[in-house]
Parts: C-alpha cells; sequence; structure tokens
C-alpha cells in the first residue's frame, strides 16, 4: 500500500515526540544514542530501566530540557541524558551553559553517577551554530537518525513501515530547515480564528487584532495570536513590544525587544516590581531582532489546540484572552515601574559602549 506522507512539513516539536517514542519504546534506540554520545563505549547491558521525560524543568531553573533520558543500575547512581533538539531555531540566552550547569548540579547533589549532553539538529545547524553546539558533549544529526531509521526499515511488516515513515519525517524536518516549506492553510485552523477574533473583539475590545491574526490561509503550525502594535503604549523610552496569546505554550506574554540582553541587571528590579502578581519575568531569543534577547513578562493560560472544537474549549479560550488583557492593562498603569526598567537598560547599554 502506497500512502503519502500526511504531514505539511515536520516541525521541531514533532521531532521531539518522535524521539520520545523511540526512545521509549526500542532499547536498541536507546544504545544507539548512548554510544553516539558517550566519549568512550558504555555497556548498556548494566541498566535495568529506562526512564524518558519529555520538557523536564531543570533544578531552581524555570527553562526546560526538551528530553531527558534516566538509566538506572541497581549497583549504582543513574546515568542521565540531557537532549537538546534543535531544527532551526537559535539558541536561547545561555541556553547550552544551563545544560553543563545542570549536567554539573546532578553530579554534585548526589542524584546522577554521569550526566551527558548531547544537541540534536540538522547538520547544516551545527555548522552555523559551531559555537553552541561545541558545548555539549555530543551532536548527533538529524541525518544520521535519518539513516538509522533507514536501515532498521529492512525489518518486515509494520515495525519496517513504521520506521521507513520516521525515516521521512526526519528528512522532511531537514528538508525544512535547509530549503524553508509551502505554507498550507487548513480550513479549520480558518474557522478558529474568526470565532477568536469575533470573542476577543466581543469581550475585550481593547485588544485589537493584528495583521497576522487577520491574514487569511495562516498555516497549520500558526499557533500564537499577536494582537496589533497599538494596544501597548509608545512611551518614548520603550523598546519594539508585542503583545501575545500563545496558545500551545500556554502562556500570554508581552515581548520587550532586546532588553534580554540585560536580564542579570533587570531580573531583581522586575521581580520585585512584580511580586504579587501572576507575571514572571523570562529572557527569550527575538529571532526578529537580529538574534537578540527579549525580556518577556508571562502569565499562565490554558492550553488550546486550534485545530480542535471551540465550543469545547470556549472557557479556555476566554480566559487567555482575558489574561493577555490584564497584561495590557498592567503595562499601561505600571509607567513608572517599567521607566526604572529601561533606566536600567539605558545605564548597562552604556556600559557596554563603554560611554
Amino acid at each position: 500500500m502506497d500512502n503519502l506522507l500526511t504531514l505539511t512539513h515536520a516541525t521541531e516539536r514533532d521531532i521531539d515526540l518522535l524521539l520520545v517514542e523511540e526512545l521509549k519504546c526500542s532499547p536498541h534506540f536507546v544504545r544507539w544514542i548512548i554510544q553516539k554520545i558517550a566519549a568512550k563505549p558504555v555497556a548498556t547491558t548494566d541498566f535495568t530501566s529506562c526512564e524518558i521525560i519529555h520538557s523536564k524543568r531543570r533544578m531552581h531553573n524555570r527553562r526546560e530540557i526538551d528530553i531527558c533520558v534516566v538509566l538506572k543500575a541497581p549497583s549504582n547512581l543513574p546515568v542521565y541524558i540531557l537532549i537538546e533538539n534543535k531544527l532551526d531555531t537559535a539558541e536561547q540566552f545561555e541556553q547550552a551553559d544551563s545544560y553543563r550547569a545542570e549536567s554539573k548540579l546532578l553530579v554534585s547533589n548526589g542524584t546522577a553517577s554521569i550526566v551527558l549532553t548531547a544537541l540534536v539538529c540538522p547538520s547544516a545547524y551545527a555548522r552555523q551554530q559551531s559555537i553552541f553546539a561545541d558545548k555539549f558533549d555530543a551532536t548527533i544529526s538529524y541525518e544520521d537518525i535519518a539513516e538509522y531509521f533507514l536501515k532498521r526499515s529492512r525489518e518486515p511488516g509494520e515495525l519496517g513501515a513504521r520506521l521507513l515513515h520516521r525515516h521521512e519525517m526526519i528528512q522532511q524536518a531537514t528538508s525544512k530547515s535547509r530549503r524553508g516549506y509551502q505554507a498550507v492553510p487548513l480550513p479549520i485552523i480558518e474557522q478558529f480564528n474568526a470565532r477568536y477574533i469575533a470573542l476577543a473583539r466581543e469581550n475585550y475590545p481593547a485588544l485589537i487584532p493584528g495583521p497576522s491574526m487577520l491574514k487569511e490561509g495562516r498555516p497549520g503550525e500558526s499557533k500564537s495570536m499577536i494582537f496589533a502594535a497599538q494596544v501597548l503604549p509608545t512611551w518614548d523610552f520603550l523598546p519594539q513590544m508585542r503583545i501575545v496569546h500563545q496558545l500551545r505554550e500556554a502562556n500570554a506574554n508581552i515581548n520587550f525587544y532586546t532588553w534580554g540582553d540585560h536580564f542579570t541587571a533587570l531580573a531583581a528590579i522586575v521581580a520585585s516590581d512584580l511580586s504579587g502578581t501572576r507575571y514572571r519575568p523570562i529572557p527569550t531569543l527575538n529571532k526578529r531582532a537580529n538574534g537578540k534577547s527579549g525580556l518577556m513578562i508571562v502569565a499562565q493560560t490554558p492550553l488550546i489546540d486550534n485545530q480542535s472544537g471551540f465550543d469545547t474549549q470556549v472557557e479556555a479560550i476566554l480566559t487567555g484572552i482575558r489574561t493577555t488583557d490584564g497584561l495590557r492593562a498592567w503595562i499601561w498603569s505600571h509607567r513608572d515601574e517599567i521607566e526604572r526598567w529601561a533606566s536600567v537598560v539605558a545605564k548597562e547599554t552604556r556600559t557596554s559602549d563603554g560611554s
């Protein structure tokens, strides 16, 4: 039976879940990954169980590890493998360094006997981001994983077909990274967006839909509602900003572009000003600002699937819109605090410029 690959393209999240499933279900794949990462051969027969954790929160850190593999042995502490998967997104602020810090902490506090870190990415990505890649113990290329699946797809029957499908997915992701892709609009998302916009306009008219929300033919991976620039203030001390409701990431946030570059200096004052609120500050990479880091003020919202029924999620959707509007109202009523943040950024900028 011949079937076309049904995905419009494979995303980074797709590869995350593919790797999690393979690590959980295939001891053969776990052994292959270990031998790719370890500097010297590891006797995998010594391990009695393998635990796989996706998006694991790090110790003393709000960031998450993409995939954590815990290999347990009866006679010793577990071996941990921390995996970062990158398709085409750039490094977040000190991301690789925090993997290394987590590794040291897991060993020093007696949680693990050995911790290995790996970057999984297309080979072209590893070349372009070589400084980032070199901070991990090993880099495993998408191409190597695709070849692994292809070789094992010679297994007969359903197993072979599944492994061949995995090979095609990895190839598709690599191709997306190399050449980009053609966005494929989905009618169900068009319908979801129209109802979302109507709900926001009816209940929170100050949240004006942005151009991307009103654009027809949004592709299947569109998971963010980015509101119009005029929703936010234009005080002269502010950088470029945006306010967004992220459906899949389950948050609403305001992003102050480039201010994340000064997060170390800002962290204490911002945390103090946000004390008692539901908001938290996070530095994040802003790909639209020449790779500079943004400062996000984030509030948690319910997880929403824009390819699922609108009516069954309407309360969660309304909660997310309400939370986003709360962020909008907060910034307008806290000019003094935000101007104080701006003064810290200005001072740090002058210091870095040597003036």
